[in-house]
Formats: C-alpha cells, sequence, structure tokens
C-alpha cells in the first residue's frame, strides 16, 4: 500500500472540494436557466392576454363585467411576473455566489498542486544527488580495488 504524502492528501481533498463545487454550480446553472425560461413564458403570456383584451375591445367590444374580469386576470399575471422575477433574481444571486466559491476552489487546487510540484521537484533534486554519490563512491572503490592488484 503506498504511503500518501500530507500534500498529497490535502491536493485530493481540494480536487473533491472543486468536483463537489462544479456539479453544485452545474445545478444552480440550470434553475437559473429554467427559473428565466419560465419568466419569459409568463411575460408572453400576459402580454399576449393583453393583446387579446385590446384586440377584443377594439374589435367588437365586450361588456364591462367581462372586461373587468379579464383585466383582473391580467393584475394577477402581472403580480405572478414580478414574484417570479425575484426568483429569477435569486437564483441569479445562487450562481455568482457558487461561482465564486467554484474559483475559491480552484485556486487552492492551483495553489496545492504547485506546491506538490515544487515537493516533488525538490525530492528528485535529492534523490539524484544520493544517486549521483553513490555513482561517485562506487567509481572511486572500484579505481582504489585495481590500485592495489
Amino acid at each position: 500500500m503506498a504511503m500518501t504524502s500530507p500534500m498529497d492528501f490535502l491536493r485530493e481533498m481540494a480536487e473533491k472540494t472543486l468536483s463537489d463545487t462544479t456539479v453544485e454550480l452545474g445545478k444552480v446553472q440550470q434553475n437559473y436557466t429554467r427559473a428565466t425560461t419560465q419568466l419569459t413564458q409568463l411575460e408572453g403570456f400576459k402580454l399576449e392576454y393583453q393583446q387579446q383584451l385590446h384586440a377584443t375591445v377594439s374589435g367588437e367590444g365586450i361588456s364591462m363585467a367581462e372586461l373587468l374580469n379579464r383585466q383582473s386576470f391580467i393584475d394577477s399575471l402581472g403580480k405572478v411576473v414580478k414574484q417570479h422575477s425575484g426568483h429569477v433574481a435569486k437564483c441569479k444571486d445562487m450562481v455568482d455566489q457558487t461561482l465564486q466559491a467554484w474559483r475559491r476552489d480552484k485556486q487552492r487546487l492551483n495553489a496545492f498542486e504547485t506546491l506538490k510540484s515544487r515537493s516533488d521537484a525538490v525530492r528528485m533534486m535529492k534523490e539524484n544527488r544520493q544517486e549521483q554519490k553513490a555513482m561517485d563512491e562506487f567509481a572511486q572503490r572500484a579505481c582504489m580495488g585495481k590500485e592495489s592488484l
């Protein structure tokens, strides 16, 4: 079983955190997109009903009760549009917050990867020096062995 260094452990944890944040970012972006699409549809419905009312009033005319009833419905749609606009704004805020968290997590992972690569480079340099020293000692012993013959 290979031993993992604390730096490897921290890098792996940062990588997992980034992965989790990436999934969360995808979810909140989907929610925002869905909410925006719904808002567009609601605004379209409201506009369509307003145009229908205008066309009906201009063309054939309608009773006052019918006019008030339709206008009340359009006003209700307006309230729903306003409420949903607030929901869209909250979804956008969640996207912004999650994106900031993703950037922090990505920066943290990059920092750990940089530290790990530096640590690996120092370790390799030490190993190369030790190997060179061992080779030098071996060569020196080999030369001394030939001289004694």
